[in-house]
């Protein structure tokens, strides 16, 4: 039966393996051969590298937490499994983020240990896919900020020091970022924004605040996010 299970788990190293052999861009240096050589030679030269690279760091980081869970979980190959590991294939060979290749991994780890949903899988796996560390780091930061008594004791982020000396006012985290320029950071607050993992709470939210685009907080979409990509735990 262990050996059952180890076959079992094997079945996305033999997926990777499958997909390192019809890269994309193996497949556009072919297309791009009628144009010549010297193209060519550049795609193949300093694209390709990188990008095998960036893909057998990602399956090594999937193959150290597969192993701890094969004991107790039983991974089936199926159809949605195989769809989604295409889409991770495809997000991973694309970032150059080590730390964002190993949330890739806790992602998928943690399909197969809980059994969620596959379109919530996907969406979470798309979400990702359109983040940077520096979005994933305001989030954190914004999700662990300590309640401000004086705001509803919700957790306030801001990214300057206006509310400096306020009791228990919101936390400044802009000292996390010190080499983005201040637009840079209010540029990535209004991504997220966007797509509903912060809530720019300065809007009709307190008589002292500085309006918009002045203090944000996480929304219970963030919180969903972290936890797709926090370190998997085995199920019970």
């Amino acid at each position: 039966m262990k050996e059952n299970k180890k076959d079992k788990a094997g079945i996305i190293t033999k997926a990777s393996a499958s997909y390192s052999d019809m890269s994309l861009l193996r497949t556009a240096i072919q297309l791009s051969n009628p144009l010549g050589g010297a193209l060519d030679k550049l795609l193949s030269l300093l694209g390709e590298p990188y990008q095998q690279k960036r893909f057998q760091h990602f399956i090594i980081e999937l193959d150290a937490r597969l192993k701890r869970i094969e004991e107790s979980i039983n991974i089936e190959p199926s159809e949605p499994l195989h769809d989604l590991m295409m889409q991770v294939f495809n997000d991973v060979i694309k970032t150059r983020s080590e730390e964002k290749r190993k949330y890739f991994a806790n992602l998928i780890t943690n399909q197969v240990v809980n059994d969620h949903v596959w379109d919530d899988a996907e969406t979470a796996c798309r979400l990702l896919a359109d983040l940077t560390d520096m979005h994933i780091k305001i989030l954190q930061e914004a999700l662990k900020a300590p309640k401000c008594e004086a705001y509803n004791n919700q957790r306030i982020i801001l990214l300057t020091n206006y509310y400096e000396g306020i009791s228990n006012g919101p936390t400044d985290i802009s000292p996390y970022f010190p080499e983005l320029h201040i637009a840079v950071l209010k540029m990535a607050c209004s991504e997220l924004i966007a797509k509903g993992l912060l809530h720019d709470a300065g809007i009709g939210g307190y008589a002292d605040s500085g309006g918009a685009m002045e203090l944000f907080r996480a929304t219970e979409m963030a919180q969903w996010l972290m936890d797709w990509i926090a370190e998997p735990k085995e199920s019970a």
